[in-house]
């Protein structure tokens, strides 16, 4: 199992993750879709804005920006607000960056919003789906290193070496080498 270098964006939206390869484009829409408008990154979400933002790479350097959308996105616990006059403000991204879209101006992770991790980092194999409801202990395994979780928060992302997991609630996505049990 090995990890590459490669920009990613994974989203999860009402239990359904889809992994987005960003270095295919330089720019990729994100929102809902509608007969004038069908982004790149397709969401259904009411809360989402048509228009809601983009990932725009320059000169190898990837941002995002919300065009001011109605219901906001989160960047890493914090609202992107508008710039100077309303204008719009790139956000510098960097590996591990969590935006939520939707939202409002809190990180609310629910069946109205959609979750997104940017990564740096691929793996070779698949994105296997874990039932995680009603686990209040959660013991993740890589590397032969425990890694335990007690109470974890939807949202919750633990990236090691080998491997990534990402608690949701009732479902835990992980990649790479690393295994999920009941703590």
């Amino acid at each position: 199992m090995s990890c590459r270098k490669r920009t990613k964006l994974i989203v999860i939206e009402n239990g359904r993750l889809t992994d987005y390869s960003l270095d295919e484009k330089t720019k990729w829409e994100i929102g809902r879709a509608a007969k004038d408008n069908i982004p790149d990154i397709r969401l259904t979400t009411a809360t989402v804005s048509r228009k809601h933002g983009c990932f725009m790479n320059m000169n190898g350097v990837w941002f995002y920006t919300d065009y001011n959308s109605k219901n906001g996105t989160v960047y890493n616990k914090k609202r992107i607000s508008p710039g100077i006059k309303g204008r719009v403000r790139p956000m510098l991204l960097a590996d591990g960056d969590i935006l939520v879209y939707g939202g409002g101006d809190k990180e609310t992770i629910n069946c109205r919003t959609v979750w997104s991790i940017f990564l740096t980092k691929a793996f070779d194999d698949s994105w296997r789906v874990i039932d995680s409801k009603g686990y209040n202990r959660i013991s993740l395994i890589s590397d032969n290193k425990e890694t335990i979780l007690e109470n974890p928060v939807k949202g919750t992302v633990i990236e090691k070496e080998l491997g990534i997991a990402i608690y949701m609630g009732d479902l835990t996505y992980i990649i790479g080498d690393m295994e999920m049990t009941q703590g």
